[in-house]
């Protein structure tokens, strides 16, 4: 059945490649009763989504949100915000840090790229990143550009990923940290896409860190991961959400469908709920 929540979406804010008004448009059309939109370390496309939708008569439920990349060890975790005040001055503080480590971070990418003998620029790749974000995927669709490969997947195996020739570690960030941000700009903090963790006992960690939902629905989980982690939610009583990671066209494959999982309105007024009691 359609969801009627997409609560994971991503913008020309951090790597997706639809502006936060196509998004909008896109999710009316669709037929979805609201969305979120979660772009990576950065609240850019909030305002922007939110400005653009007062100007229509669409009455679509627009929850401001933010996907916050962290590690633990060696897997990479993800922690989204649902209801953040996109204003609150330490949340911000702490995304202009990280934009200044993630731009250095592309810069020596790109750096190394070229030692290995790829043509590729870093104005190439600050040009695909329309907004104030550099990630890897805007150095993947350089590449791609470049022919040096058919996919975001093939660019991350090949030549950024974790242990390929171009990869150079991220900026320190562990997941307590953005949980605590999280809360404290009046947000909902959700461990993103659990089923992707490598090491389970990860995921039994970060809820003990205080989080307080997990995204049961996601393309990637498969229908016993979604069992297993709403039997998780239910035993640690967090909110269950979902959303479809959507990125756009030239994604991987499983992020090019907005909608293509989600979550009900009921769950959603849950997430309500919850944060009224929490006020």
């Amino acid at each position: 059945m359609k969801p009627d929540y997409d609560l994971h979406i991503h913008t020309t804010a951090s790597d997706g490649v639809r502006t936060p008004q196509e998004i909008i448009d896109m999710a009316v059309k669709i037929g979805l009763k609201g969305i979120a939109i979660s772009d990576h370390d950065t609240v850019a496309g909030l305002g922007q989504a939110r400005q653009y939708l007062d100007t229509t008569s669409y009455s679509l439920d627009f929850i401001p949100a933010i996907e916050l990349n962290t590690d633990a060890g060696e897997d990479e975790v993800h922690i989204l915000g649902y209801f953040i005040d996109p204003e609150n001055v330490a949340l911000n503080q702490r995304l202009l840090e990280i934009r200044n480590s993630r731009y250095h971070r592309a810069e020596q990418m790109v750096g190394r790229l070229q030692e290995l003998g790829l043509k590729i620029t870093f104005e190439h790749v600050q040009a695909l990143a329309q907004g104030e974000l550099i990630a890897r995927p805007h150095i993947a669709r350089a590449l791609m550009n470049n022919q040096y490969c058919t996919s975001i997947p093939e660019a991350f195996a090949k030549y950024i990923g974790r242990g390929s020739p171009g990869y150079v570690p991220r900026y320190k960030f562990l997941p307590q940290e953005a949980i605590e941000l999280i809360k404290n700009a009046g947000g909902i903090a959700v461990l993103a896409h659990p089923g992707l963790i490598q090491h389970k006992d990860k995921v039994t960690e970060i809820i003990n860190s205080g989080i307080e939902g997990l995204e049961v629905f996601y393309p990637e989980h498969s229908p016993e991961q979604i069992d297993e982690l709403m039997e998780l939610a239910r035993h640690h009583r967090l909110l269950i959400t979902g959303g479809s990671d959507y990125h756009g066209p030239a994604s991987s494959e499983s992020r090019t469908n907005m909608g293509s999982a989600g979550v009900s309105k009921d769950l959603v007024n849950q997430m309500y709920a919850y944060l009224n009691h929490k006020e």
